[in-house]
Formats: structure tokens, C-alpha cells, sequence
């Protein structure tokens, strides 16, 4: 079992490696699940964590790549109802889906957009940049 490790770190808060990235101690360990994740395990403290910690895919039964095609499919439908009818998951199970994938884009956006000390022009300018983008797509997707 060859798997790239170099982006994992371990998720154990009390290993002396948490936290670090590409110091070679993580390694597959086994498959595990109806899936077949991957399992990895810490070399330094011996935890063991799936390739699916941290994501909005942890401990959910459905394939990840099942999720994301139904979640890519709600602009199209328009509603969720529609969305259940078409994918035949109930729509119960699609809004916590949305919840998941919701927090953890949160979670992610409230990492890479703290500590910016960004002044009014500079936002302003980032705004500028966005509506031109904006209006320029517009532009590409009718043409």
C-alpha cells in the first residue's frame, strides 16, 4: 500500500508531532470501512486516524463521491425536494449533508480569513476585483 503522506499530519493533540506536516510519520496502515478509506497511523504516538478526519465526509456511509454528485446537483434542481426526488435520498439526509459541507466551509474560510489587518481601500479594492471577475464571467459563459 503506497499512499502520498506528505500533506497528513497526526490529529492526536498530545503527540509531539501534531499538527506538523511532511516529517514521514504517518503510513497506511489498513482499509477500513465499507469503502475502503485508508488508515493511517502515527509513527511518533501510534494514533490511528482516517483519511476522512476533518472533512465533512467523516463517519458518513454514503461514498464521498456520491455526496459531492448530489450536492453538485442542487443549483440545478433548485430545491432540495427536487434534489431528493431525483437522487432518491431523503431529504433529510441532503440537508445535513448541506450542514456538513456548510460548517466546514465556514471553519475553512474563518482560517484563511483572519488576522488580515486589511484597510477600507484595500477591501474596496478586493470588491473592485470581484465585481470585474463577476461581470467578465458573465460575459465568457453568454458568449
Amino acid at each position: 500500500m503506497t499512499q502520498n503522506t506528505d500533506a497528513l499530519w497526526c490529529w492526536n493533540e498530545d503527540c509531539p508531532d501534531y499538527g506538523v506536516k511532511d516529517k514521514g510519520n504517518i503510513v497506511p496502515k489498513e482499509y477500513s470501512g465499507k469503502h475502503g478509506n485508508v488508515l493511517y497511523r502515527c509513527r511518533t504516538c501510534g494514533s490511528c486516524f482516517s483519511e476522512t478526519h476533518g472533512t465533512p465526509f467523516f463517519g458518513l456511509k454514503t461514498p464521498k463521491k456520491e455526496i459531492i454528485r448530489v450536492l453538485a446537483m442542487l443549483p440545478e434542481k433548485g430545491s432540495i425536494r427536487g434534489l431528493a426526488r431525483a437522487t432518491g435520498y431523503d431529504k433529510d439526509t441532503i440537508c445535513a449533508w448541506i450542514r456538513r459541507a456548510g460548517e466546514h466551509t465556514k471553519q475553512v474560510n474563518e482560517y484563511f480569513m483572519r488576522d488580515l489587518h486589511l484597510n477600507a481601500v484595500q477591501v474596496d479594492e478586493i470588491w473592485a476585483y470581484i465585481k470585474k471577475r463577476k461581470k467578465t464571467s458573465n460575459l465568457t459563459k453568454k458568449g
